[in-house]
């Protein structure tokens, strides 16, 4: 579930794309993904005491983290089943007669050479020696902004990222959006804190630059002092970097400007040299203004242009170049790339399957066109009409709470109905397909079939500026996982997700309710969430309550965020309630949403107990048991510094503790460690 409030900044619920895939004999025949598996519960544990470990606790001792994976969870499951889909799809494209310049060539040709490691090893470096060469070639600061804006048109280059986004304060209009980047850590904090995990993390970084360096030329001691150096460089751009908490806040990185204005913020910086190079030459694109996330950033990049030799902006190029290509390379580099950011960063003890690492680049090349082929072939409207149909009671649930809700004025309240009933939803597989046909693909080299995708991917996205908006998904249908699109007011539900154990056609409601009913519910409530609230039914950026309703908003986040700040997760690392918060806020609303929506299907049916459970005690174990995970330490810390989204744990016990309804349906009391006290009890929608 991922909440999209900003033009270029998209949260993961899961973070798909860093999830390693695993080849592993216990998991190579997965029948673990019913709704709901009685055999995962333990009944050892009193479910007032600790929900997730009742619901989950057989299956957390029973299912060990494979040696490939970071972590391993029920989305890991069906993400792996999806894999297999897709991987015989492409040995399809393979080993079939696709026309050339179809997309089931590129595709082929793509995972061809994706998998031909022979050739991979053959080449070594050479695929970077061109680049490598043309930024040694650079010999002013004018060549060096021509070289970094060529690194730019493929997504390497560092410093900032430019990119097409809706503009927030008015989402008719597509323009150009700059943000802050440039970090080889996963976030400023991990520069600027002294606790032992940073120190450890920045020395093993050190020293995955420094090996690089080495792998790619150059000497031993050389390698060291540019280490030292590019660390001097991202250091400065960490400390005028905004924190992920700040990046929160919906108007803070909202600054929109003229392109003189631009100019004018950063004189030592060229940006015709970048248009011209980007494709970006028409000025007339800029004339609804420029989004500048981080000013102050943007100022520091310019300051540092002006004081920062040459040679050292030669090295911080040549890293950027080399960290975003090693995992494409041979194994010798590959495999650093691996000890760091899966070894170090994750915990995770062993690279995937060469198949799999495969699927994953082509997934980031090619997605669209090979989820195209994943939602024909397993993906049915009957589905898609049963989710539509979901979609809808959760909606009128939603709107229901909204016109019961005793805190809000009624003046509030119709503009909340307002914006609901302008949600747009979208099922299944997008019906407008991007065009490919001007990506080249062959099987000469992987890595520049990687470079030329991203190079394709940059410029269909920046042809998007001062054109209409485009109907975009922003997710693949193959991906496990869901989203809410502030700008546009819209939730999506890809194919990837519409299977067990989040729906299952042949289930009891109780179960699809708990499962993708929650997600729907959760996805709807983003829309209302701490920083979705300030978008209205359009998709802007605009204060639609009263002064009195919003401070009693506040002040009843405030308390959620508290609650979950309390929750130590691991060592003395706790859960950011600040952080976390609107992934929290739609957790709870998007609970009592499915689950009054439930209520309302049950209305004149018969009661009955399937497994031994009440339909209410299945909604809240489906619930439970989509957010059954064992993760490494080094995962779960990654997780605490970086990402909105609670641990799985605090997801479930951290929600449901504020439902009153659970307490009934597993008949608790107060007292209860799973029952928060009604004056802590917190309800916002």
């Amino acid at each position: 579930m991922n909440n999209i409030l900003k033009n270029n900044l998209f949260v993961p619920l899961i973070i798909i794309l860093s999830i390693n895939t695993v080849g592993y004999s216990q998991y190579d025949d997965i029948k673990n993904t019913l709704p709901i598996n009685p055999s995962n519960i333990d009944m050892s544990v009193d479910p007032n005491v600790d929900f997730y470990e009742y619901s989950n606790g057989n299956w957390l001792k029973n299912n060990p983290i494979p040696p490939e994976y970071s972590r391993w969870s029920g989305w890991d499951e069906l993400i792996l089943k999806n894999n297999e889909k897709l991987r015989i799809i492409l040995e399809e494209a393979i080993n079939g007669n696709a026309p050339k310049g179809s997309n089931l060539q590129k595709l082929g040709d793509l995972y061809f050479t994706a998998m031909d490691t022979v050739t991979i090893e053959q080449l070594g470096i050479d695929p970077l020696k061109d680049d490598l060469a043309l930024i040694e070639s650079i010999q002013n600061k004018d060549d060096f902004q021509k070289v970094f804006s060529y690194l730019k048109t493929f997504r390497s280059g560092g410093l900032f990222s430019i990119s097409a986004g809706q503009d927030d304060r008015n989402s008719q209009n597509v323009i150009l959006q700059v943000f802050q980047s440039g970090l080889g850590l996963p976030g400023r904090d991990y520069y600027l804190k002294d606790d032992d995990n940073s120190k450890d993390i920045r020395k093993k970084y050190t020293e995955y630059m420094a090996k690089l360096f080495t792998l790619t030329g150059t000497d031993q001691m050389t390698s060291m002092n540019i280490t030292a150096k590019v660390m001097d460089m991202e250091n400065r751009l960490a400390k005028v970097s905004m924190s992920r908490q700040e990046m929160r806040q919906a108007e803070a990185t909202y600054h929109l400007m003229t392109l003189a204005e631009l100019k004018t913020l950063t004189p030592n910086f060229s940006w015709d040299v970048l248009f011209n190079e980007t494709g970006l030459n028409d000025h007339n694109k800029f004339d609804k203004g420029i989004n500048v996330g981080q000013p102050e950033f943007l100022k520091e990049v310019d300051r540092m242009i002006a004081d920062i030799s040459v040679e050292d902006w030669k090295n911080y190029l040549k890293w950027n170049l080399i960290r975003w290509s090693a995992d494409k390379l041979s194994s010798e580099l590959a495999d650093e790339s691996f000890n760091f950011n899966s070894k170090v960063l994750r915990g995770t003890e062993q690279q995937q399957q060469r198949w799999k690492e495969s699927l994953a680049f082509v997934n980031s090349a090619m997605g669209e066109p090979l989820g195209q082929k994943f939602a024909e072939k397993y993906f049915t409207p009957e589905t898609k009409a049963k989710a539509m149909e979901m979609v809808s009671n959760i909606k009128e649930s939603f709107a229901e709470r909204i016109k019961n809700n005793e805190w809000m004025s009624e003046a509030t309240k119709k503009e909340a109905l307002k914006k609901l009933s302008k949600f747009s939803a979208k099922i299944g597989y997008t019906d407008e397909w991007k065009d490919y046909s001007g990506l080249d693909i062959d099987r000469s080299s992987f890595y520049n079939n990687m470079k030329k995708a991203a190079a394709y991917a940059v410029k269909l996205n920046l042809d998007n500026i001062a054109k209409p908006v485009k109907d975009e998904w922003f997710m693949l249908p193959q991906t496990v996982n869901a989203s809410y699109n502030g700008s546009k007011n819209s939730i999506t539900f890809p194919a990837g997700i519409m299977q067990p154990p989040f729906y299952d056609p042949d289930a009891d409601d109780a179960v699809n309710y708990g499962g993708i009913g929650v997600i729907i519910g959760h996805e709807i409530s983003h829309g209302f969430d701490d920083q979705g609230r300030k978008y209205d039914g359009d998709g802007n950026l605009r204060d639609w309550w009263t002064e009195d309703d919003a401070k009693k908003y506040t002040e009843r986040a405030g308390k959620l965020a508290e609650q979950f700040s309390s929750y130590t997760a691991i060592d003395t690392f706790h859960v950011n309630g600040k952080l976390t918060l609107g992934e929290n806020i739609a957790d709870l609303g998007g609970m009592l949403a499915a689950y009054y929506a439930l209520q309302k299907t049950l209305e004149g049916k018969e009661i009955t107990l399937i497994d031994g459970f009440t339909p209410d005690q299945r909604f809240f174990l489906g619930f439970s048991q989509i957010w059954r995970e064992n993760r490494r330490p080094e995962s779960l810390k990654l997780l605490l510094n970086t990402d909105p989204h609670s641990p799985g744990r605090f997801r479930v016990i951290g929600t449901i503790s504020n439902v009153e309804e659970f307490m009934k349906a597993f008949n608790g009391k107060p007292g209860d460690p799973m029952v928060n006290d009604a004056g802590e009890r917190v309800v916002i929608w």
